[in-house]
């Protein structure tokens, strides 16, 4: 008996504890206008802890964080970037963003990194985008709380087109009725099992006289207007020598991320680093994630664009895996 009620007044405790809580973030909500208790709980650890930020880089990626999170999604799905965002940032932090502590100059830089953001992901932007830097000394050092932002962009209306596109938009030529059907001049040759084994992506058709598979592009990783090609053995992305891309910073990993190709596509995964990789923003772990032409990959903040060459077919008639 005794030991259920000890149960019972320990639950009752942490039923109390929890609406305290819960009660004390609704009222830190309208304290600090938020629109989240998340937001809210933010607010109240910028003010009363130090976040430690290790060097200048980490600043000045959560400054970044800071910005690019803060977006209107519309009941159709569709994202609308801010005209106008409002960040602030402790007194201390303010020379590790810029060593003359020009507010305006940050600004800018966070404009300009925000609207490629915007573009890079697809959002709509407004014709200008604006980033004020405030200075607030009711933050602790190290803490950037999510930008303020107001003046989002209009949702695009697309207007249709004049002829809708179907199968009558395929280029002139004979109809499917007047094209003659490939005829081979000879039954087609028995496929060697083992021709094939090096092409696991094939599925061989017996009745196809020019069997054909998808092969990848030549993928090149581009970092500070250098570009390096990727084999297709794949690669390892990292501080180690054979990198195909040289990283000197601490803060990326020995051995980061993996690069393999997958039948016509080509796949990323991060190797346990410490600092995490993210590919267009969204971070990826242990799963092999494909990329795409274009897609921005950062290993720890440290930028690297994908250029990937169009996929295309071979022919395996006649081929061999030797």
């Amino acid at each position: 008996m005794g030991l259920l009620s000890t149960l019972t007044s320990n639950l009752l405790i942490l039923v109390v504890f929890v609406v305290v809580i819960l009660g004390g973030l609704r009222i830190a909500q309208s304290i600090f206008g938020t629109s989240t208790k998340k937001a809210a709980a933010t607010e109240i650890a910028a003010k009363l802890v130090s976040y430690p930020t290790g060097s200048a880089a980490v600043l000045r990626r959560r400054f970044a964080r800071a910005l690019t999170g803060q977006h209107v999604i519309m009941p159709s799905g569709e994202r609308l970037a801010f005209g106008e965002l409002a960040v602030r940032i402790a007194p201390e932090d303010l020379e590790r963003l810029d060593p003359d502590g020009d507010l305006e100059r940050l600004g800018e830089d966070g404009a300009v990194l925000y609207r490629d953001h915007a573009e890079r992901v697809g959002w709509a932007l407004p014709a200008e985008v604006r980033v004020t830097v405030q200075v607030d000394p009711g933050l602790r050092s190290g803490w950037i709380p999510p930008a303020r932002g107001t003046g989002r962009a209009e949702p695009v209306r697309r207007e249709p087109t004049a002829q809708p596109i179907g199968w009558d938009a395929v280029s002139e030529g004979p109809s499917r009725a007047a094209r003659p059907r490939p005829v081979p001049s000879a039954p087609p040759a028995a496929i060697d099992p083992d021709a094939t084994m090096n092409f696991p992506a094939l599925v061989p058709d017996l009745h196809d006289p020019a069997p054909t598979m998808n092969v990848a592009g030549v993928l090149r990783l581009e970092r500070g207007g250098r570009a390096s090609v990727v084999g297709a053995d794949g690669a390892v992305l990292g501080r180690l020598p054979a990198s195909p891309v040289t990283f000197p910073e601490p803060e990326v990993s020995y051995r980061h991320a993996a690069i393999r190709q997958q039948g016509p596509t080509w796949q990323i995964k991060d190797l346990g680093s410490t600092n995490g990789t993210t590919v267009d923003g969204e971070p990826i772990s242990g799963d092999w994630v494909t990329l795409r032409g274009g897609a921005v990959i950062k290993l720890a903040g440290v930028t690297v664009t994908v250029a990937l060459d169009s996929t295309g077919t071979v022919h395996l008639q006649g081929l061999t895996g030797r």
